[in-house]
């Protein structure tokens, strides 16, 4: 039986005021993370946060630390504790071959501002949903530009059914559970909208689910869609989230604190729903900080982020980081089991370090193995990087530890039970790691060039290809970037991975869509064709000048397509360009390709302003060009 609601509010605040003086004499990965806060009532809610904002943090907790004898954090928690490449066939009037978006997890699909289901391609542009039909190019045309309430974020695509995300501010009226009157709700949402496509020309609503804050990030497993959202709590009046499901509001049961203070925090809300039939939305809530890290397999959803510990003045900063045996660069992960929509909260754990992105974590045979960076400033080696394999439960199972001093990572790719793993500081390490024994992994090979890669993508089980940029010593002795670089690795011998080839394109300045966001890789092993979206810039010396050194600059927006002989490297097949060459083109990058797909033997590429289809046969003969609608300041939406 719950203790009754005053009890259990001063239980609560006994048992944070405990966690938070415990927690400064805990520190590493030994902190028992798994004794993660369930909250179920806006008074505890309420309690909560009184306790852990900034008045208490920083006036309050000294006095604490030094009167109070430090409840262990053990204790309380066991009190307070309850990829790659996607293709498939369409319908007889469109193609019998097309791509679809690079995803991490295969048959986890990732959401994306643009989808296609090999006829029509679907597009979102700030306010607007756009239709086009594509295939065949010669006859492509808009089909319909949608009006969306909201800023549009991002899209799924399952048959006949479009999935449309959109910020919004919204007012909705609900009654509070043991309450007769009803109260509005006014706040920033996501709405997911699910229109019926099965009439292109005039998509209809047929249900839309809204979650508390702003869109995060969304998958698609299944007939179920999980996405995140986020928003600051309300420190004055705060309590329990709610989504709706329609004008329905759906009440969440329980929010998952961190069991430990930290500087700020953010409310983040996991909502999950079916895209067709009538089955009811799931949603869990848990505090976070700003930032976080999403990983979906078919059966979890792991959510991490770094720890941001409350700053303690220069007193207990320094004797907390001298009691600590452990770099005090921490991250949490958190676990939330999946099934048929829905969500169930299962383990947490910490790791030493932070994470790049979506590539540092991988589930293999139900461990998870997470690679990161640790910026350790109090010891003599400044970063390094670490690999850890953790259990169901989130306990660390196998570690290696120290790689790379000096460097940080740049780009991850676990493959099975190898790690390809990029770490930079003046040359590229290329990494080999061992994790078929999940309880001791080791170091297999490396290889050093000079440059780095900000993505990793497997081409066969003996090949990978990394995407990245070229570097070049400056006059002080420190490395520069310089253009978009594209290599091809033979990791055949894992003790000794080779370069087969690598090409560079552009100089300083230029960039590509792919070093931030891997959608915009398109790899077709088939049909031969990688297609990279690049920015070229060159460099042109002023003829006459007396200043040595003066330049102007060319920039070339466009799409680079190569094919890939494993033994040989990369090929040429030609270039595609996208931008107009005016002055306002390149102010705001209207036409820097952002994606590119295929339909049978034509290749669309896609930027804010066109999409442009061109012959694969001929990438010089140009068979569609098509503008869409764009906002006067995109790059907010993209």
């Amino acid at each position: 039986m719950k203790p009754q609601a005053p009890v259990r509010s001063l239980l609560l605040s006994v048992i944070i005021i405990a966690v938070c003086t415990g927690f400064f004499q805990v520190s590493g990965t030994d902190t028992p993370e798994s004794g993660i806060l369930e909250i179920t009532t806006d008074e505890d809610l309420k309690e909560y946060l009184k306790n852990v904002t900034p008045e208490y943090r920083y006036d309050y907790i000294n006095e604490i630390y030094y009167d109070m004898a430090p409840l262990p954090v053990s204790t309380v928690a066991q009190e307070m504790a309850s990829p790659s490449f996607t293709k498939a066939g369409s319908s007889d009037k469109g193609a019998s071959d097309f791509s679809t978006t690079n995803i991490q997890v295969a048959g986890v699909d990732e959401a994306d501002f643009v989808k296609n289901d090999g006829k029509y391609i679907y597009i979102k542009s700030g306010e607007t949903l756009t239709i086009v039909d594509a295939f065949p190019p010669e006859q492509g045309k808009i089909v319909i530009e949608l009006p969306v309430k909201g800023s549009v974020s991002e899209l799924f695509l399952a048959g006949d059914r479009l999935v449309v995300f959109s910020d919004i501010y919204d007012e909705h009226w609900y009654t509070p559970e043991g309450s007769a009157v009803p109260v509005p709700d006014y706040s920033r949402k996501t709405k997911a909208v699910i229109y019926d496509i099965s009439d292109r020309k005039s998509p209809k609503e047929v249900r839309a689910i809204s979650a508390p804050g702003s869109y995060e990030n969304a998958r698609m497993t299944g007939n179920y869609v999980y996405f995140i959202t986020k928003e600051r709590p309300d420190y004055s009046n705060p309590r329990m989230p709610i989504i709706y499901d329609g004008t329905r509001p759906v009440e969440i049961s329980s929010i998952w604190c961190p069991p430990y203070p930290m500087n700020e925090y953010q409310m983040h809300t996991l909502t999950s729903f079916p895209v067709t039939g009538s089955g009811q939305p799931d949603a869990e809530s848990f505090l976070l900080g700003y930032s976080s890290t999403l990983y979906v397999s078919h059966q979890n959803v792991y959510v991490a982020y770094e720890k941001q510990r409350p700053w303690l003045g220069w007193l207990l900063q320094e004797r907390r980081s001298a009691e600590s045996k452990e770099p005090e660069q921490e991250s949490v992960i958190h676990r939330f089991a999946i099934k048929d929509g829905d969500i169930t909260y299962k383990a947490t754990g910490t790791v030493p370090g932070y994470l790049l992105n979506q590539f540092s974590l991988d589930e293999n045979r139900g461990n998870l193995r997470v690679a990161t960076t640790v910026s350790d400033w109090s010891s003599d080696i400044k970063q390094y990087s670490n690999v850890y394999v953790f259990d169901p439960d989130l306990k660390i199972i196998g570690r290696l530890e120290h790689l790379a001093p000096e460097e940080k990572i740049y780009s991850a790719r676990f493959m099975g039970d190898l790690l390809y793993l990029v770490t930079f500081k003046q040359t590229d390490p290329l990494f080999v790691i061992d994790l078929s024994n999940p309880y001791q992994p080791g170091l297999l090979g490396e290889l050093k060039i000079p440059g780095y890669s900000d993505y990793l993508h497997p081409y066969d089980d003996t090949h990978l290809i990394g995407i990245g940029k070229d570097t070049m010593e400056n006059e002080w002795g420190g490395i520069i970037p310089t253009g978009v670089k594209i290599a091809l690795f033979d990791v055949s011998n894992v003790n000794n991975p080779r370069l087969v080839e690598s090409i560079v394109i552009g100089e300083k300045g230029s960039d590509s869509a792919v070093l931030s966001d891997h959608r915009a890789f398109l790899l077709d092993k088939e049909k031969n064709i990688m297609a990279i979206p690049v920015r070229e810039v060159i460099h042109i010396p002023v003829q006459g000048s007396r200043y040595e050194g003066s330049h102007t600059k060319e920039t070339w927006q466009g799409t680079y397509v190569f094919g890939i002989d494993p033994e040989a490297g990369f090929t040429e097949k030609g270039r595609i360009k996208q931008g107009t060459g005016t002055s306002g083109d390149e102010w705001w990058y209207g036409s820097t390709v952002l994606r590119s797909l295929f339909m049978d033997d034509v290749l669309y590429t896609i930027s804010r302003d066109r999409i442009v289809g061109s012959d694969l046969r001929d990438l010089t003969r140009r068979l569609m060009d098509i503008g869409i609608s764009h906002d006067d300041h995109p790059s907010y939406y993209f």
